[in-house]
């Protein structure tokens, strides 16, 4: 599932990009979550790790170049797309790595293209990437492992997170969020504030009991609230894997 966060002090605007991002991924058959703004105090105040944002640059408070730079320093993966009426602030957020420009007034047909450019970016040649993942354990060894490899986080406490491959298991120390951060979401879902899970790895999800059956047997519970976003998130992997 795909998050999206858009952020605009006009609300009509924020309507009109929600109906028209809503109507193209629906099309997509993409699952998406938006969450709507109105300040860049908002959105910096909320936890959620986004994978797309639409950000206008002239808002009251804290315009939209500096919400950027201080989502950058969490969040350096999300695909920013800039909303304004003045070119002269393209260079002045060139810093941010911004994915796109929408001059206002926009059309449909805008947001829909760079949306479109954004899906080519994401999944071009995505199956043949090799992903691969830092190991910082806690008795001081550092080595890559492939994403592929990990079944899935598991939080200890006191910044300890255990990492369980399909043979072997490590310590890191790291939290869950920094973690999550550097994952490929394609493939890992946080079913409950103590795990990363790696749906590649996943043998069945038990809605009864609502817990998470790994293909090695292991149990990961499913916190309230998190269930839909599991199965969204696994759907749509089983999908993209089907193509």
């Amino acid at each position: 599932m795909l998050k999206i966060a858009i952020v605009d002090d006009e609300y009509d605007q924020i309507q009109k990009i929600n109906q028209v991002v809503s109507g193209f991924f629906t099309e997509k058959k993409i699952s998406i979550s938006v969450d709507l703004f109105t300040s860049g105090e908002e959105l910096l105040n909320d936890a959620t790790i986004y994978d797309i944002i639409f950000l206008d640059i002239q808002m009251a408070g804290i315009d939209g170049i500096e919400t950027g730079q201080r989502l950058r320093v969490n969040n350096k993966n999300a695909a920013m797309f800039y909303i304004t009426s003045y070119q002269d602030y393209i260079q002045q957020s060139m810093t941010i790595h911004p994915f796109a420009f929408i001059v206002k007034p926009f059309t449909d047909e805008i947001v829909r293209k760079n949306l479109d450019d954004y899906l080519k970016y994401k999944y071009c040649d995505k199956k043949k990437q090799k992903e691969l993942f830092m190991i910082d354990t806690i008795d001081d060894r550092h080595f890559n492992v492939n994403m592929n490899e990990i079944m899935y986080f598991s939080y200890k406490g006191e910044r300890i997170t255990a990492v369980f491959m399909k043979d072997s298991s490590f310590e890191i120390k790291n939290s869950l969020t920094a973690i999550y951060e550097k994952l490929n979401h394609d493939y890992f879902v946080i079913p409950h504030r103590s795990f990363i899970v790696n749906l590649q790895h996943i043998k069945e999800v038990d809605g009864k009991s609502k817990n998470i059956v790994m293909k090695n047997g292991d149990l990961v519970f499913i916190a309230r609230g998190k269930y839909n976003d599991v199965i969204d998130s696994l759907s749509s992997y089983i999908a993209d894997e089907e193509v």
